[in-house]
């Protein structure tokens, strides 16, 4: 890992605290998993558009059920971030 100071205003702090306190995640956790969502939302077209393939080709047909939930998708869209979600 990579140590980064950042700055974040009163407000972002506390419900920074609150967010870590609430999902027992530490503050770090959570930081690097909105810097995650940020760098994804600016991933080229091409690459978005895989991912979404990549998500329906594991959706189940009419006859099988879902064997994955909407948690196991982001907990691997993450991993491939590298980010530590815990």
């Amino acid at each position: 890992m990579i140590r980064k100071q950042i700055f974040i205003d009163e407000a972002q702090n506390e419900a920074l605290k609150q967010l870590a306190k609430k999902t027992g995640k530490s503050e770090g956790a959570l930081i690097r998993e909105a810097l995650a969502l940020r760098l994804m939302e600016d991933q080229d077209a091409d690459t978005l558009w895989e991912g979404l393939v990549e998500g329906w080709l594991q959706r189940p047909t009419a006859n099988e059920p879902r064997t994955w939930t909407r948690e196991d998708l982001y907990d691997e869209r993450l991993r491939r971030y590298h980010v530590d979600t815990h």
